[in-house]
């Protein structure tokens, strides 16, 4: 393979220097050995956005980023998946220690009631919304609910984890939330659809870790990123470093970093 000058000279420009990425949602305590996962990832300065599903691992998720304070971006929350009639009063409790709350949502896949998936959820809005903290969204399945409890809110900002709702995408779009995608990307024709629509700065990377991607090997973990900014970047016909350093300046928007 032959380059020409020019490309030459933006491949060494990209090696000597670190490119940032940010991994927008991921589970970093549900993960094998996530003290190698972080020693990895702070090579290349890569931030982890990781979220809690309960109280146990929203603490942990805590305590991991002391530990690692440059790397581990904090979120808490309680997911549809746990709301099982418990309240979420404790997220109240710890919520000036946490970069934002989630994962939360709904989903009626999951047992237990609709009505206390939604309870929950509407009261982690609520401490959200007084505390101007960003949120994290799952709604698959209930997209169109996820979206009216969310408009009863004034968030400051909100991501929607894993969106698959072509039909809504405008009402996301108008809203101003940012919807991540992950390395399913790759396979889905839809997810690509959404991609090429969805406004460039509203959108962010995720890998969900550890769910593993059989069409990639089964590799799981924030080591897939890269593989999404390459997808993104086909999908939008930009380069590489244009698309990384878009949903870098995304990220840092979302999370409030003085940036934009």
């Amino acid at each position: 393979m032959r380059f020409e000058h020019d490309e030459w000279a933006e491949i060494s420009e990209l090696v000597g220097r670190l490119m940032r990425f940010y991994d927008s949602h991921l589970h970093l305590c549900e993960c094998r050995r996530p003290d190698q996962i972080v020693s990895l990832m702070e090579f290349n300065e890569t931030a982890l956005l990781s979220a809690g599903i309960d109280r146990a691992t929203s603490m942990k998720t805590l305590e991991l980023s002391k530990l690692f304070p440059k790397t581990v971006v904090p979120f808490i929350g309680v997911h549809p998946s746990e709301a099982k009639g418990d309240d979420a009063s404790w997220v109240q409790d710890v919520m000036t220690v946490a970069a934002g709350i989630g994962e939360i949502g709904l989903d009626p896949r999951y047992s237990g009631s609709t009505r206390d998936q939604l309870r929950i959820f509407e009261e982690q809005l609520g401490y959200a919304e007084r505390a101007r903290k960003p949120v994290q969204v799952h709604s698959r399945g209930a997209e169109t609910e996820c979206l009216d409890a969310l408009g009863r809110y004034e968030l400051v900002s909100v991501l929607m984890h894993w969106f698959e709702s072509e039909r809504l995408l405008g009402t996301v779009r108008d809203r101003g939330y940012y919807v991540s995608l992950g390395p399913a990307i790759t396979q889905s024709k839809g997810l690509r659809r959404i991609a090429a629509a969805f406004d460039g700065d509203r959108l962010l990377t995720e890998t969900d870790a550890p769910v593993s991607f059989r069409p990639l090997d089964g590799s799981q973990g924030p080591f897939l990123v890269p593989t999404v900014v390459f997808e993104l970047s086909r999908v939008r016909r930009s380069t590489f470093e244009e698309t990384r350093l878009q949903c870098e300046e995304n990220a840092e928007r979302y999370l409030h970093l003085g940036k934009g």
